[in-house]
């Protein structure tokens, strides 16, 4: 929405993990230096804790440590912590690409079979790695059951690397009594801080220099060189701070929504009245709170009854000359009437032709037992639906749903109460926050596969997309950075869950935006 109005060629605060944006503290550059120090033979092994608030960056800080592994490491992600010791064997088992034949799935023989592996991997040079996100929801047995595994060894090394990502409730966990012969075994912890002043305001401006460079220039310049440009006043970056406290995430949602604010009002610069109204907004404040000493208070309501009485006499005395003047009142605004939620989700199942009878009526994505399709649940603009060019549903600020059908460069088409009604964009972002929910169709190799089957399974999409049946394997990164740079991703050859469902929308023959509207609905308030 904004972006060609502040010269920027991709949105700068999108809340998704992107390394191209991210922006390390001098902290959090020692922690991934730890890390990839860890996992190399002169680190030695056992567990690494990694912690932080939600929105310090944890996720982003993780991406980057795989980015960085030595060829020669093994690495099982485990993204689900919430399982038993042999639900958790099982899926290392998947993402090491283990063969569980002959084990029986018990127990006992999934450790023999690993220590097995780990032994050959070790005697060939190269190291196995598990990370564990979202560890502070682990089960107490299934948290014995990794101490065990840490217990593979030879005579002189650790067979087995274990880091743990989590939530600082992973601190409180770790010091518990019970847990005590784990917690010894911890080499090395990290905890993630918020950024302080002076690193909110270099945050800020690293990614809106990034933002602003072309995709040929993002590779060879510096973006600190482009700080001075920013158009984020100095007032309006210490607002920022002020309001999220330095945590990354709160940062990106309220610069994001203040380049909007500044965007509809037409202003060059993001200014601290325009940080003030995306607050508000954010946290549906339809004014200020007011904290005044009780002797201004009453001041303040003594002056507001002399000004009422005075008005009121005054009233009286012209209401009788004014009364047959026409009434000006304020400029009406478009009225959009949401159907009930489970009626908007309905009709975005007929588009996918559905079973007949499905019944949602949550705002949250569907079951994918429901639906059979995956459901992804995004913050984001306009722009970035259209690039998708699939029908969403949206998620108004009242909490309604719509289905988005249809969009040109200035208007959308809403699937309402009464049926199709065309809105501006500027008027839809009166109602909407951003919020949306896609339906994509979901392979099963990207549901319970390990990352080799992703990867083959994306290879079979490239080589379909791009009619060219003998793409290799080498050749799928440098396709997976043009496909992104084409559907207004970022460049950065993974195959994550964004990209997954934007290969998927453009395989499948899918419903698609209607992008011919060509009545805009004049229905007032």
């Amino acid at each position: 929405m904004y972006q060609d109005f502040f010269n920027l060629n991709k949105p700068p605060f999108a809340i998704t993990p992107d390394p191209a944006f991210v922006y390390l503290s001098e902290k959090h550059n020692e922690s991934l230096a730890h890390l990839v120090y860890g996992v190399t033979r002169g680190g030695g092994a056992g567990f690494v804790q990694l912690t932080g608030e939600v929105g310090t960056g944890k996720t982003t800080l993780s991406r980057l440590f795989l980015q960085q592994l030595p060829d020669d490491t093994h690495a099982a992600l485990i993204l689900n912590p919430n399982q038993s010791p042999l639900e958790l064997l099982l899926a290392i088992f998947r993402e090491f690409d283990l063969s569980t034949h002959g084990t029986g799935k018990q127990l006992d023989a999934l450790v023999s079979r690993l220590n097995d592996q780990l032994l050959k991997w070790w005697e060939q040079g190269e190291n196995a790695l598990i990370i564990i996100d979202e560890a502070q929801n682990l089960p107490q047995p299934t948290l014995e059951q990794l101490r065990l595994l840490t217990n593979l060894e030879t005579a002189e090394h650790k067979l087995l690397q274990i880091i743990l990502i989590g939530q600082p409730e992973l601190k409180a966990t770790m010091a518990r009594k019970d847990l005590r012969q784990l917690a010894q075994r911890i080499t090395t912890r990290f905890h993630l801080q918020p950024l302080n002043r002076r690193e909110t305001i270099a945050y800020i401006r690293h990614r809106m220099a990034i933002s602003s460079l072309s995709n040929q220039d993002s590779e060879t310049a510096e973006p600190q060189s482009l700080a001075s440009q920013t158009i984020f006043t100095q007032a309006a970056l210490h607002a920022v701070y002020r309001h999220s406290q330095g945590i990354p995430r709160l940062i990106n949602i309220l610069c994001d929504r203040a380049l909007l604010v500044a965007y509809t009002q037409e202003s060059p610069r993001v200014r601290y009245r325009h940080i003030q109204q995306a607050q508000r907004e954010l946290h549906d404040q339809s004014t200020p709170g007011w904290h005044l000493p009780l002797a201004g208070l009453l001041l303040l309501l003594g002056l507001a009854g002399f000004a009422a009485w005075a008005l009121y006499s005054q009233d009286k005395q012209t209401q009788i000359t004014d009364k047959n003047k026409p009434d000006i009142t304020n400029p009406e605004t478009v009225t959009i009437e949401a159907p009930p939620v489970n009626i908007s989700w309905q009709r975005y199942f007929k588009l996918w032709q559905l079973q007949a009878g499905l019944f949602w009526p949550q705002m949250d994505c569907p079951d994918i037992a429901l639906t059979g399709m995956a459901c992804y649940h995004k913050q984001g603009n306009l722009s970035q639906i259209k690039a998708l060019n699939t029908p969403v549903i949206l998620q108004l600020n009242n909490q309604s749903a719509l289905v988005l059908t249809g969009m040109t460069d200035h208007h959308i088409t809403l699937s309402t109460r009464q049926g199709s009604q065309s809105i501006s964009h500027l008027d839809l972002n009166r109602h909407w926050l951003g919020h949306y929910r896609v339906l994509w169709p979901i392979a099963p190799a990207l549901i319970n596969g390990t990352i080799k089957q992703q990867r083959q399974w994306a290879l079979s999409v490239a080589r379909l997309l791009s009619e060219q049946p003998d793409l290799s394997d080498a050749d799928l990164d440098d396709w997976i950075k043009t496909f992104q740079q084409q559907n207004g991703l970022h460049a950065d050859g993974i195959i994550g869950r964004e990209t997954q469902m934007a290969m998927a929308l453009k395989a499948y023959d899918g419903p698609q935006l209607n992008q011919e509207i060509a009545v805009v609905s004049d229905n007032k308030e």
